[in-house]
């Protein structure tokens, strides 16, 4: 409820913005937005999703695994970040943008520690603490963001908001997981990195293929089309990523369960998968459908003309939720029955369909190009996974 909560205070704060700063400048944000999530995904190596994994598996090395994830993940974090900073360089934008840039690679690097202390929540089933300490950073960025853009200041402290409340979310994480829930032990040598690292390389093209597969349209469009069409079709995405949310908290909170249940009874394990994965799908149904019906008198009311084409662009993304509910429930059961490197190759697979797609539409149509290859890939996606689940079953 909490990661609800987030998403949908989220969304009126978006909407603010799109229309204070107009489609061109908001679209740069969202670009700025999508870099950072995308880098951070990149940094984090799937280390998330196989770090829970490992620690549910080895319970009494939780200090010494904790210790190993968070040195990867700032140090992953950090190799990106100069890589982002040569290439900004070279290209070398206004001034504006150069401080923008900088306060978004700031944000990658605090979001090493966010990566792993909610690794550790979810190994430990501390999802209470992980929602109080999200809702905080969120409400602080949330609070300031409003302040500030009522008072008329740049996107750049915008985006210094978004990282002081980000720095303040991680300071508690890190407190709190220390105190509470274990400490990290830095005993470890070379080789233990490394072959924790050896174990993530399926989780990293994972997590990678994930984060192209849903944000590789921003960075397209921001590359053909320009920062006006990516406001526009970033607004319908700011209603379309909290219903997102949704498979993403179910799969998640799922996930230390029946990673311990397939421990004890592997069939029975699987079968509670897969009587999940059946039912995520037709939860999906209503709610794509009551969106698609809501999404013209929202937007026409709460949105300035000039972003009159998110409604129907809203529309077409809203039909992936019902797939993407399905699909995150599938992915649980690859994850607990150890079908890594199956899942890596489904999720390359449907990165480069999206990305081939995106470069196909987004030429012609803008957002609404955009909105079609994410319904198409998605779709597209959910037959694989049920080709690949159906070997399981059997």
């Amino acid at each position: 409820m909490a990661r609800f909560f987030v998403r949908l205070a989220s969304v009126p704060f978006l909407l603010y913005a799109a229309s204070t700063m107009g489609p061109e400048l908001f679209g740069f944000f969202a670009f700025i937005l999508a870099s950072v999530e995308m880098l951070s995904s990149f940094s984090d190596f799937g280390l998330s999703r196989f770090g829970a994994r490992t620690l549910v598996r080895h319970e009494g090395d939780r200090d010494r695994v904790a210790g190993m994830i968070l040195v990867l993940q700032v140090l992953g974090s950090l190799a990106l970040i100069a890589v982002a900073l040569v290439t900004t360089f070279f290209l070398s934008p206004d001034s504006t943008r150069l401080q923008t840039v900088l306060l978004g690679l700031a944000a990658v690097l605090l979001s090493a520690f966010v990566f792993t202390t909610e690794c550790i929540f979810t190994a430990t089933k501390r999802f209470g603490a992980s929602a109080l300490l999200a809702v905080a950073g969120r409400v602080i960025y949330l609070g300031l963001g409003f302040a500030v853009m009522a008072l008329g200041y740049s996107i750049v402290a915008l985006m210094l908001v978004y990282v002081v409340a980000m720095a303040f979310e991680c300071l508690l994480r890190m407190i709190y997981t220390a105190l509470r829930v274990t400490p990290f032990s830095f005993g470890f040598s070379i080789g233990d990195l490394t072959g924790l690292v050896r174990g993530a390389v399926p989780f990293a093209v994972l997590s990678i293929a994930i984060l192209v597969y849903f944000r590789a349209d921003t960075l397209i469009m921001e590359a053909i089309r320009g920062d006006a069409d990516v406001g526009i079709y970033n607004v319908a995405y700011s209603f379309f990523s909290f219903f997102v949310w949704l498979p993403v908290v179910l799969s998640r909170a799922l996930l230390p369960g029946l990673t311990a249940a397939y421990t004890q009874d592997p069939r029975r394990a699987v079968r509670s998968g897969f009587t999940w994965y059946k039912w995520a799908g037709l939860m999906g149904i209503p709610v794509a459908l009551v969106m698609t019906l809501l999404a013209g008198p929202v937007i026409d009311r709460l949105m300035p003309d000039a972003y009159a084409d998110s409604a129907m662009v809203l529309r077409v993304l809203m039909w992936c939720i019902p797939f993407m509910m399905m699909n995150s429930m599938g992915l649980n059961l690859l994850t607990i029955t150890d079908q890594d490197t199956s899942t890596a190759k489904i999720m390359v697979s449907v990165a480069a369909i999206v990305v081939a797609l995106d470069l196909t539409l987004i030429p012609h149509w803008g957002p609404m190009g955009a909105a079609v290859a994410m319904l198409a890939t998605t779709a597209i996606y959910g037959l694989i996974t049920f080709v690949t689940l159906r070997g399981i079953e059997t």
